[in-house]
């Protein structure tokens, strides 16, 4: 089992973040992975794959500055998480 759960945990001065090439095709959890990355306005997740992932919880709290349409992504899971 994969886990990317709490990895830019609280990276409050990240604004930018380009995940276009990173592979979660074999993830199962991404809890908390942006948690409180309050600066953080442009996300790439463009080819997250989130079949296998079956915990996001709190996948954008505290993410103040992000926004939908800051976000590169097709898959619905993610898209029902952000504001």
């Amino acid at each position: 089992m994969l886990l990317v759960g709490c990895m830019f945990f609280r990276c409050s001065f990240l604004k930018n973040l380009n995940l276009s090439n990173f592979n979660t095709q074999n993830v199962k959890e991404m809890w908390s992975m942006f948690k409180e990355c309050s600066s953080l306005n442009n996300l790439n997740l463009s080819n997250f794959d989130t079949k296998n992932v079956f915990n996001m919880h709190h996948m954008f709290e505290g993410c103040i500055s992000l926004r939908k349409n800051n976000v590169i992504n097709n898959d619905n899971k993610i898209m029902k998480l952000l504001k």
